[in-house]
C-alpha cells in the first residue's frame, strides 16, 4: 500500500486528535511534522493514511473527493 497525504494540522494536537478518529473507523495512520521556512519557523503536521483507506478517511475531515 502507499501513503497518501489525508491532510496538514496546524498542530499536534489537532494531528492527534484525527488521529484518534481515525483510529476509532479502523483507519491507521501516520503524522509526519513539517518544518516550513520563514522566520521564526514554523511547523505543521500532515496526516498520512493508506490510499486505500483515503476515501473513507476524507470523509472523517469533511473533503468526500
Amino acid at each position: 500500500m502507499k501513503l497518501m497525504r489525508l491532510t496538514n494540522c496546524g498542530n499536534g494536537f489537532d494531528a492527534n486528535v484525527l488521529q484518534s478518529k481515525l483510529e476509532k473507523l479502523g483507519i491507521r495512520s501516520l503524522i509526519k511534522n513539517e518544518i516550513m521556512g520563514g522566520y521564526p519557523p514554523l511547523s505543521a503536521c500532515a496526516v498520512f493514511v493508506d490510499d486505500g483507506d483515503l476515501p473513507r478517511a476524507r470523509k472523517v475531515v469533511g473533503n468526500p473527493t
